[in-house]
Parts: C-alpha cells; sequence; structure tokens
C-alpha cells in the first residue's frame, strides 16, 4: 500500500531524497523506516527494505523516481561509478594477489626437503613417501576443504576482509610454530592447521574479485591472483632449496608465516569491503540510484546454485585434473634429485622454471581467455580444455626422458612447456566461475571448486603412493597420475554447453530481485518520506498542499477494531481502512472527516487495488495538531494505521 506524497511549493525544483542503506541511516540518527504495516515484508519480494535519509525541516520535497543513472562525472547519465577508485582497486588486487603468493609458498615449501626432514624426524625411505609425501600433505590440503566451505558460506555473509584477516591468523600462526616441532604428529598437526589458510583464501579473495571488476575484465584480474599463486609456490620452493641446505629445513617455513602475519595486519588497517554485484549488469540501475545489493547466501539461493550445469563441470573437473599436480608439487622435486642424479638446488630450479611457466600461461591464458570469451563465450572453455590435456607431453618427458643425457636445458625448457600449457585454465576456470553464480552464491560456488581441488592435491598424493608400491617405482605411478589431465580436459569442453545459459539466468535472476526492489523502495520511499516531512512538522505554517495516496488492502483482525470505532477516530489504531482511525481522540475524527472516515468500517472489504487519494492544505496536515496528537498519528502510519 504506498502512499504518494509531492508537496514542492509552486515554481520549487523537486528535490529528490537520497536513499542511503539502513545501516547508515540508524548510525546517523536520520534513517527514516518504511512503515511496517504498509509494506509487503521483504521476503516476499526478496528485496531488503531500504531507509531514506529525511529532509530539512521546512524543505521542498518531491519524489521523482525516474531520473536517468549519473555518469561518471556525475554531469550527464551514463555508467555506476563504483565507490571504490580504479587505483584504489588496483591497490586492493595488489595486497590480495601478495597474499595469496605467501599463503602458496607455503604448500610446497617440504617438497625441497623431503629426504633433510624425514631423516631428522626418523623416518625410513617408505614412511617419506607416505607419510611426509602422502599424509602430511593429504592432511594439508584435507583440512583446507571443510574450512573452504566454512569460508564459502561465510564468504556471502559477513565482512570478507575481516574474514580472511581471521583465516590468515589461523593458518600462519602454526606456520610458524614448525620450527619448534620434534617428532612427526607435531609437524602433521600443524601443518593441517596451516591447510586453513590456504583452503580458506580461495573463495575469500575470488569472491571479492567479483565485485571489484565487471565480467569483461575478470578473467585478467584472476590471472593475476594466479600468478601470484604459481610465483608463489616457484619462491617457496626456491627459497627452501636454498635456504633449507644452507640451515636446516625449518627455517624456510619462518620465513615465509612471518609475513603473511605482517601483511594481513596491512591489509585490515588498509583495505575495505567492496558493495556486493557492484559490477554486474542487471544491478547497474539499482547501484545508480545509491541503492546497495544486500541479498545474502540461503539454503535456497545454494541449492539453485547447485542445479546450474556449468558449476558441475567446473567442480568435477578438479577430482582427475589435480593428479598431475600432486606430482608435479610433492613428488617432483626430490624425483629429479633422487632418481635423475641433479643436486638439490639444480632439482629445485627446474620446478621453479614450472613456476615460471605457469605465470607466463596464466598471464597470456588469461589475456586470450578473455579475449575469446568476449568474442564468443563458449570458446574461453574449449581453450581451457585444449591447453589442459596438451600439458601432459611435457610432463612425460620429464619423468621418462633421460635428463643427463638430454642435458639441463632440455629438461629446464620443458618443465617451463608444461607449467605455460598446463596453466592457462585456471583464470579463465575462476572467471568462469564468477560469471555463472549470484554475488550471494559466489563464495559457496568457489568453496565447492575449492573442496575439489584440496580433494584432488590430498588425495592424489596418497594415491601415487599407492600406485608406487603397487605398480613397482615411481615412473609408472607417475606416468598414470599424468593421465588425470585427459579426462579433466574433456570435462572442461563440456562447459562449452552451458556457459551461455547460466550466465544467462543468474542476470536474469539478479533482474527480476533488481526490479522487486525497486517496486519495495517505491513503497518505502513515499510512505518513509511522508513519515519525515511530518515528524519534522515541514508543513507547519507552510502553503501549498500535500497530497496524500493510501492503497488498502484487506483487514484481519485490525478491522473489528477500526469498525468498533465507527467512523469517529477512536478505532484508528487498528482499523484496516485507515480513514476515521486517524488521529487519536477527537483530532483523528477531523482527520477521518477529510479521507472519508465512514469507510473505516468497512477496510475489511478493500482489495488491493482500491485506492483513495485527497489533496489537503498544509495548515490541515498532521504536523498542525497538537505534538502529542501528531505523534499518535506518526504512531499509527508506521505501523500500519491510516491517516
Amino acid at each position: 500500500m504506498p502512499v504518494a506524497v509531492g508537496g514542492d511549493p509552486e515554481g520549487a525544483p523537486p528535490s529528490r531524497p537520497r536513499p542511503v542503506s539502513g545501516a547508515a541511516a540508524e548510525e546517523s540518527g536520520r534513517g527514516a523506516h518504511a512503515p511496517a504495516g504498509l509494506l509487503s515484508p521483504a521476503s516476499s519480494t526478496g528485496a531488503t527494505p531500504v531507509a531514506f535519509v529525511k529532509p530539512r525541516p521546512g524543505a521542498a520535497m518531491g519524489l521523482d523516481f525516474d531520473d536517468p543513472e549519473p555518469s561518471d562525472d556525475g554531469s550527464q547519465p551514463g555508467k555506476f561509478v563504483h565507490p571504490f577508485s580504479p587505483w584504489r582497486r588496483r591497490a586492493m588486487v595488489a595486497v590480495f594477489a601478495s597474499m595469496m603468493a605467501l599463503l602458496s609458498a607455503d604448500q610446497n615449501i617440504l617438497a625441497p626437503n623431503l629426504t633433510a626432514a624425514a631423516q631428522d624426524l626418523g623416518l625410513n625411505p617408505y614412511e617419506k613417501d607416505t607419510y611426509l609425501g602422502g599424509y602430511v600433505m593429504a592432511a594439508f590440503f584435507l583440512i583446507g576443504a571443510p574450512a573452504s566451505v566454512l569460508c564459502g558460506w561465510l564468504t556471502d555473509k559477513v565482512n570478507r576482509v575481516h574474514l580472511l584477516f581471521a583465516i590468515v591468523l589461523i593458518g600462519q600462526g602454526p606456520c610458524l610454530c614448525t620450527y619448534f616441532v620434534r617428532n612427526f604428529w607435531q609437524f602433521m598437526l600443524l601443518r593441517m592447521l596451516t591447510g586453513v589458510a590456504v583452503g580458506g583464501v580461495f573463495p575469500l579473495i575470488f569472491s571479492l574479485l567479483g565485485d571489484l571488476f565487471p565480467a569483461t575484465r575478470r578473467a585478467a584480474m584472476a590471472s593475476i591472483v594466479q600468478i601470484a599463486m604459481g610465483l608463489g609456490i616457484g619462491l617457496g620452493q626456491l627459497l627452501s632449496g636454498i635456504i633449507g641446505p644452507a640451515t636446516n629445513w625449518r627455517v624456510p617455513f619462518v620465513l615465509v608465516a612471518a609475513p603473511s602475519l605482517v601483511l594481513a595486519v596491512v591489509m585490515v588497517a588498509t583495505t575495505k569491503e567492496p558493495p556486493r554485484g557492484a559490477f554486474e549488469e542487471a544491478l547497474r540501475h539499482q547501484y545508480a540510484e545509491g541503492i546497495a545489493y544486500e541479498e545474502t547466501i540461503s539454503w535456497s539461493k545454494a541449492r539453485v546454485a547447485l542445479r546450474a550445469p556449468s558449476n558441475w563441470v567446473l567442480v568435477l573437473q578438479a577430482v582427475p585434473g589435480c593428479l598431475p599436480w600432486g606430482v608435479m608439487q610433492t613428488y617432483l622435486n626430490d624425483y629429479l634429485s633422487q632418481e635423475k642424479g641433479f643436486p638439490v638446488q639444480v632439482a629445485t630450479v627446474i620446478l621453479v622454471l614450472f613456476g615460471v611457466g605457469s605465470a607466463i600461461g596464466i598471464i597470456g591464458g588469461g589475456a586470450l581467455g578473455q579475449l575469446v570469451y568476449n568474442r564468443r563465450k563458449e570458446w574461453m572453455p574449449v581453450l581451457a580444455g585444449l591447453c589442459v590435456m596438451g600439458g601432459i607431453g611435457p610432463l612425460y618427458f620429464l619423468v621418462n626422458a633421460d635428463l643427463q643425457r638430454t642435458g639441463l636445458p632440455s629438461a629446464l625448457g620443458m618443465s617451463a612447456l608444461a607449467g605455460i600449457v598446463s596453466s592457462v585454465a585456471a583464470p579463465n576456470l575462476r572467471a568462469a566461475m564468477l560469471n555463472v553464480n549470484d554475488p550471494e552464491t559466489r563464495g559457496v560456488a568457489l568453496a565447492l571448486q575449492s573442496v575439489t581441488d584440496d580433494l584432488g592435491r590430498g588425495l592424489g598424493p596418497i594415491i601415487v603412493a599407492a600406485f608406487i608400491h603397487s605398480l613397482g617405482g615411481r615412473r609408472n605411478a607417475f606416468n598414470l597420475a599424468a593421465a588425470g589431465w585427459i579426462p579433466a580436459g574433456v570435462i572442461i569442453l563440456a562447459l562449452a554447453l552451458f556457459i551461455r545459459r547460466d550466465e544467462a539466468a543468474v542476470q536474469s535472476r539478479l533482474a527480476a530481485r533488481s526490479e522487486a526492489a525497486a517496486v519495495l523502495r517505491r513503497r518505502t520511499l513515499s510512505a518513509g518520506a511522508l513519515a519525515a516531512v511530518l515528524e519534522d512538522g515541514a508543513f507547519a505554517g507552510g502553503h501549498g498542499k500535500v497530497q496524500i495516496e493510501i492503497e488498502l488492502e484487506p483487514a484481519s483482525h485490525g478491522g473489528a477494531s477500526g469498525s468498533s470505532g465507527g467512523g469517529s477516530g477512536g478505532g484508528g489504531g487498528g482499523g484496516g481502512g485507515g480513514g476515521g482511525g486517524g488521529g487519536g481522540g477527537g483530532d483523528g475524527s477531523s482527520r477521518g472527516s477529510s479521507t472519508d472516515s465512514g469507510k473505516g468500517s468497512s477496510g475489511g472489504g478493500m482489495t488491493p487495488a482500491d485506492s483513495r487519494t485527497e489533496l489537503l492544505p498544509h495548515h490541515q496536515a498532521p504536523p498542525a495538531l497538537g505534538k502529542g496528537a501528531r505523534r499518535g498519528w506518526l504512531a499509527r502510519l508506521k505501523s500500519g494505521g491510516g491517516g
């Protein structure tokens, strides 16, 4: 039942109320919320009621819902202006990328010193592969799976920057304490806790990226974070390979954890959370009006996300696709030094070249993937799937070739090529996950993708360890694991069948919610603005007229109360018809006459389409009543009574 108000003095231009978030209105003390009885519940439309700044006492006010969207400079209609400047958004990406690099450096920091750690902890060669290579890596990533799900759910409900800060503290504190372990089980427990940070960071950072840049730039921005991840893994291994033999295998953990904790403090002190859904096309008009998108995750929305075929493709491809990565990240460094005859430092350099190649593949793949996506969406998953399958060849060469005979340059070149080809898919698949999910479900969707990544990387080393013992050696096991990129690539190719439809479904849902929210805002603005004007006494002593339009809905038990009051105003507090129930006491009777109070008893029979409009002189408006009577009138207006 909207209450429309128009009260501009003749010749004065209308001034549009400025919409603000409910929280901001409450903080400023100037918010006038929509009368609860005059609006349908927010849950019925899927929108959230908003508050509006009240006008100055005596100020002219007019309501115009057809203003064009502001331009970037505010001079003419145009695009929504993001509250964060481009430079600030780029600085945020730099902070997030640095955090991702430091957290990723921790993932494979043990690999170059696997043998040294096993000897220090009293493990034999079999236990080295099974315990350090299998159980520890499995625990590291498997604990990250539930952490990712929990963080993904919280990502869509709480401040993401603060959540990221908490996750880093929980994860990197134990990493710092790794220096003091004395046995295998202490080490395993601390690695499990460190896995919390690695698992929880993915949905958080990529959800933030989705609200900092539009779909046409997300693959490029995701590539920056993916580059940071690849470089972090490579630099972590390089640091461990150089510092570990010179000191001991524990020192690299400290050198990685300490900067992570310092950066987390810098991040929480300098970074703010961006508005959700700010760059969604369907929400552009809503944000141009200054209204934030405030939808949050729910079970029903999570079920909608799970019904999208694209999400299943993006999640399932990670299961077989992570087996080769388990070989590269966990075993290959030790394999090159023990079976291929390279010193630990040289073997580490070979793996660093794989990280450098990954960075190149992510940069080029992100740019190329964005280019083909902008031309035709279906080409992006085709590019990603073919490149994933193309990574098998270079990996087979590193595992099977006689690298001492072919020479170090060939090993370095094939390692870099493997990194380039296999990493093209990463930024494109992350961007696709952002594009096929609503802003409030992206955290959960990214968490599910991260879960399968963690399961693959966690179970992968255990599976490979089982292959080693059942197939008679590392080479056969690594060859079998490398073949996991074939089904992964085929699954990614299937994304081309669904991506366009699922992206269109997202924009359709957002448009429907935005439209429902717009209807609710009109009702809220009308009733809230009227209440604000009346409460401030804006019409007292003024000139001109106020137009009050009230749509009546069927009354429930309140109708009887209104009826019992007749038309005198005594039953105004409960009357659904609202006319005679206006003012309270004698004043209510006078107001009832202005709005046909005789219909107060029949309000229960009115339909939502029934309405009345009256033009009242300013001096007759409720603020001209006694102070107590005016407050009573407002109380009934805000609770859904008549005016």
